[in-house]
Parts: structure tokens; sequence; C-alpha cells
């Protein structure tokens, strides 16, 4: 599984808490068309991040898709089956699929 190390977090777009308050109705309007998040700095120090709700909620549904039982344990039996050329390539997939 990948990590957000703070190299990532420092190349993310910020904004001051200052600037935050001034502009918050431009900032809700433009967060969920552009997408990402915004870094909220507090003094110059990161100290929270803004997502749009559709962010939010496709990560709330990861992360109890990851709690599941089994759920990670099956991901690793899928890998080591596709180290083991038991998968299928993306193009029979798509085709099986109708795609």
């Amino acid at each position: 599984m990948q990590t957000l190390d703070l190299a990532e977090v420092l190349q993310k777009k910020f904004i001051g808490i200052d600037e935050l308050r001034r502009q918050l109705s431009d900032v809700l309007d433009r967060l969920p068309k552009e997408g990402g998040e915004l870094v909220v700095t507090q003094h110059g120090m990161p100290q929270a991040v803004l997502i749009d709700l559709e962010s939010y909620l496709n990560l709330y549904e990861t992360l109890s898709d990851l709690q599941k039982p089994g759920f990670i344990e099956s991901v690793y039996k899928g890998l080591r089956e596709i180290d083991e050329g038991k998968g299928i390539s993306h193009e029979q997939l798509k085709k099986n699929l109708g795609i």
C-alpha cells in the first residue's frame, strides 16, 4: 500500500487560514469543480486538509472496504495469482465484460 509522506504533502496546494477565511465561499465553490485537496496552514505550518465532499465519500468507502474481513487477504491472493501467471490480460478482461 502506498503511504503519503511529508514531501508529497508539500506538493499539494496550500492556503493559509487567513486567506481561507477571506475566500471561504470561493474556495467552497471551486473545490468540487477542481477536485483534489487543499492543505490548510496556520502560522505557515500544515494543520489540516480540506477536500470536496465527493472525494471524502470515496475515501470513506475505500476505508470501509479495506476494513472488511478478508479484503486485504483477497487482494494479496489475487496478486500472487497474477505473479504465478494465473491472471488474464486487460484486453481479455474487456472482452469478457463486453467492453
